[in-house]
C-alpha cells in the first residue's frame, strides 16, 4: 500500500505529491454591462503529479498522474473538468500546500535526504 507524507510545500523535483483542490464555475450576471462575476463551487477533485521542474518565482510543472473527483456538491457530471494524465500543469507552490499537499514516499528515504541536503551541495 502507498504510503502518502504531509509535506505542504516542501517537496523536491522527482517527488510524486498529491493535494485536493476546488472546482469554480463562473457566472455572469447580463443583466448590467459591467456585472460581477458571481463564482460558485461545484465540487473538489485530487490531483496526484509528478514534480518535473520548479523556479525561483515560486511555481512548479507537474505531469499529472491520476485525477478523481473527491466531492461534487451539485451532482453535476464534472468529468470535462478532469485534468488528462500526462497533461503538464504549472502552478504555486503555496496552492498546493493549501490543499493539503502530500508526497508519496520513496523507497530510499535515504537517498532523498541525500538530494536535499544542503551540506552536500
Amino acid at each position: 500500500m502507498d504510503k502518502w507524507i504531509p509535506c505542504g510545500e516542501k517537496f523536491i523535483v522527482g517527488d510524486v505529491i498529491r493535494w485536493t483542490e476546488a472546482i469554480w464555475l463562473e457566472l455572469k450576471k447580463k443583466k448590467k454591462k459591467k456585472a460581477k462575476k458571481k463564482v460558485e463551487k461545484l465540487g473538489a477533485r485530487r490531483v496526484t503529479a509528478e514534480v518535473l521542474s520548479a523556479d525561483a518565482s515560486g511555481y512548479v510543472s507537474c505531469s499529472v498522474c491520476e485525477c478523481e473527483i473527491v466531492s461534487n456538491v451539485h451532482n453535476l457530471p464534472l468529468k470535462l473538468l478532469m485534468l488528462r494524465k500526462k497533461e503538464t500543469i504549472r502552478k504555486l507552490r503555496s496552492t498546493i500546500g493549501k490543499g493539503n499537499g502530500e508526497r508519496l514516499k520513496w523507497s530510499e528515504e535515504g537517498a532523498r535526504s541525500l538530494v536535499v541536503s544542503k551540506f552536500l551541495k
